[in-house]
């Protein structure tokens, strides 16, 4: 069974303890329903085409309570524990994972603008300019001095105890 969302719409203005969205359910491969949160920490709704509570939404509900549970870490989130997988929380993962690839797809559009440190969710963007002009990363490893200069301000960073996130940085070992 394939559970797919699309057309899915956020806000992260809006969202405040939760992700706001909304979306359309597909079911493999059909339009079955649709999956919205207003991203103030309220559950997740989902309602099938039809009927608010059609055949294609019970099966859904059947089969996410047949896959593996969410199991939460101390190390990760300050406790043990599991929670068993439910048509809820399998949409919210997979929203999760459109909005972590959108960050990450942003983050490495800014790699050539200069050097991002922190973390894929929260960085900062460390540009370089000749004059007025702004040169890229890319410009600048092309001379010995710009290389250089990239490397002492990484190793600046990295000091500070900052994490470099560029994959262009060729003298920096991953």
């Amino acid at each position: 069974m394939e559970i797919t969302l699309k057309k899915i719409y956020t806000n992260e203005k809006f969202s405040e303890e939760t992700n706001c969205f909304k979306a359309d359910i597909y079911l493999n491969g059909k339009k079955v329903g649709y999956a919205e949160n207003d991203g103030r920490g309220g559950n997740t709704t989902y309602y099938g085409i039809e009927h608010h509570w059609s055949e294609d939404i019970k099966r859904m509900e059947e089969y996410c309570k047949t896959l593996p549970p969410i199991v939460y870490t101390k190390e990760k989130h300050g406790m043990d524990f599991t929670i068993n997988m439910t048509l809820e929380h399998h949409i919210d993962n997979i929203i999760s994972d459109y909005l972590n690839k959108k960050a990450e797809k942003q983050l490495a559009k800014n790699f050539d603008k200069g050097i991002c440190y922190g973390s894929t969710y929260s960085y900062s963007t460390i540009a370089f300019n000749v004059g007025k002009k702004k040169i890229t990363i890319t410009e600048m490893l092309k001379t010995t001095k710009g290389t250089q200069m990239l490397i002492d301000t990484c190793n600046d960073k990295i000091k500070e105890g900052k994490k470099i996130l560029n994959t262009n940085l060729p003298f920096l070992k991953k």
